[in-house]
Order: structure tokens, then C-alpha cells, then sequence
């Protein structure tokens, strides 16, 4: 799928690459850019073929958040039929973290409010040296959206989470890291190509344990130890079935790289 507003391409690795496309506005996100970003997640989860997933945006910005100059456009969509305000807005970001895939947000620019809660909605996060976290709902009279304060929280603590939000101050990519926002900081003519070089990495990786190795990290968020050590095992029971741990240890004592399939 490929709009104006989002561009998606397909490498033939299996890595996509979803663009946000509004330079002009910093990629503030349209009503289409909403719509589609749903939909691209929908049609990964079917996707056999899809074994990583970037996000990023066109331009200087990663994505300035909600395009607050088109109310009316916004406004008739969120009235779509069948589609209530939260699953149009909120709905996303939930997503990102049920698939299957890695998510990874290359931050090139400005990630700001609802833009940022994209980024945190990622499995990671990689920024430009240019780069800046906005977490500025509170300058514009507004609260945390698209599951933000759930992502914040669980990445940086509940004390620091409130000290972020409240004072609404810029984050640069180093304090990011330092305070665990974000994996790391990528001088920002580089930041695509070590970004898909991290991606291809992921790529080669054995799809299934990938994606059950992400669900049991989200797991962990809300399980105790009793629960999670249950939840490894019986994924374990399902991966040591499967064709790519025959083919891991195959490979291992052929003293070559596997060639994982999903299955």
C-alpha cells in the first residue's frame, strides 16, 4: 500500500519501510496518514513475507503530531463510519505492539505529542543527532494521547514520566538514551543506513522466536516471574518443534548461517 501521505515500501528482505510523507508540515499526521498507518499495521499481521518494520518520516521532522491548522478534515474523519474516535486515533499504537515483527522509529527530526507517541509505541527506537522527543501536550492545555503515558512510564518509571510530561521539555537524542527513550544516537547523515543495516540484521533472524521473543517481553510488563518463566516455557515447547530450530542447529555444526523460513 503506498499514499501521499504514508509511502510504504517493501525490501526484498522482508523489511518495510512506512514514511510519513508531509515534510511541509513536519509530517503532521492527517487524517489519512491516521487511517493508513492502521491499515499498514492490519496488513502486516497477514503478511508472511514482512520480518521487520521502520517507521520513519520525510524530511526534517519525524512527525510534529496531530496537523491542529485542518480541524474540519479531522473532525469528518473521525465521523467515518464504523470507525469510533479511539480506534482512529488511539488504536495504533496497541498495535505496533502486537505484531509479530520488530518495529524499529527512526527519529530523523522532530518527534512531538501524538509524533512521539508513535515513536514510543515502537519496539525501538534509533535517533538522528538532530532529533528531538517534544513531549509538549501540557504548552497546548492538553494530556498525553495514543497510549503515550502507558509507553512512557513503563520506559523511563512513573516518577520520571511525570517530570516529562509536567515540564514539557524538548528531549535531545543523548538524554534519550541516557534516561532510556531511546537504544541510540546515529550522526544524522547516517541514520537510515545504519538503521536499515540494523533491520536487515533482524531480517536474518529466526522469524518465529522473533516474534514470540517480543510477546513474552511485553508479557513481562504485567506478569510476575512464576507467570513469565510458565509463558518461555511453552513458547520454547512451540519453537523446539519448529523447522528453523532444526535448521539453527543444523547450521551451527555445518559452521554456516541458517536460513530461517517462519515455520
Amino acid at each position: 500500500m503506498s499514499d501521499d501521505h504514508l509511502l510504504i515500501e517493501q525490501r526484498d528482505n522482508g523489511v518495510v519501510v512506512a514514511t510519513l510523507n508531509r515534510p511541509e508540515v513536519l509530517n503532521a499526521l492527517s487524517p489519512r496518514i491516521r487511517t493508513g498507518l492502521r491499515e499498514m499495521a492490519a496488513g502486516l499481521r497477514g503478511d508472511q513475507d514482512a520480518r521487520v518494520l521502520v517507521i520513519t518520516g520525510a524530511g526534517r521532522g519525524f512527525c510534529s503530531g496531530a496537523d491542529l491548522s485542518n480541524r474540519d478534515e479531522r473532525v469528518a474523519a473521525e465521523n467515518e463510519p464504523g470507525l469510533t474516535s479511539t480506534d482512529l486515533r488511539y488504536g495504533f499504537a496497541a498495535e505496533l505492539q502486537q505484531l509479530e515483527i520488530p518495529v524499529i522509529a527512526a527519529v530523523n527530526g522532530a518527534a512531538a505529542g501524538a509524533g512521539m507517541a508513535i515513536a514510543l509505541a515502537c519496539d525501538i527506537r534509533l535517533m538522528s543527532d538532530r532529533a528531538r522527543i517534544h513531549p509538549g501536550f501540557l504548552k497546548i492545555g492538553l494530556g498525553p494521547d495514543w497510549a503515550a503515558s502507558w509507553t512512557m512510564t513503563r520506559l523511563v518509571g512513573h516518577a520520571k514520566a511525570m517530570e516529562l510530561f509536567w515540564t514539557s521539555d524538548p528531549i535531545d537524542a543523548q538524554q534519550a538514551v541516557t534516561i532510556g527513550l531511546a537504544n541510540r544516537v546515529i550522526p544524522h547523515d547516517d541514520l537510515m543506513t545504519e538503521t536499515l543495516a540494523f533491520a536487515d540484521r533482524l531480517a536474518s533472524m529466526a522469524p518465529f522466536a522473533v516474534g514470540l521473543t517480543k510477546r513474552a517481553i511485553y508479557a513481562a510488563l504485567n506478569n510476575d516471574a512464576t507467570q513469565q518463566a510458565q509463558l518461555e516455557e511453552l513458547y520454547q515447547s512451540w519453537l523446539r518443534g519448529s523447522l528453523d530450530a532444526g535448521e539453527g542447529a543444523r547450521s551451527f555444526v555445518e559452521k554456516r548461517d541458517p536460513q530461517f523460513q517462519r515455520r
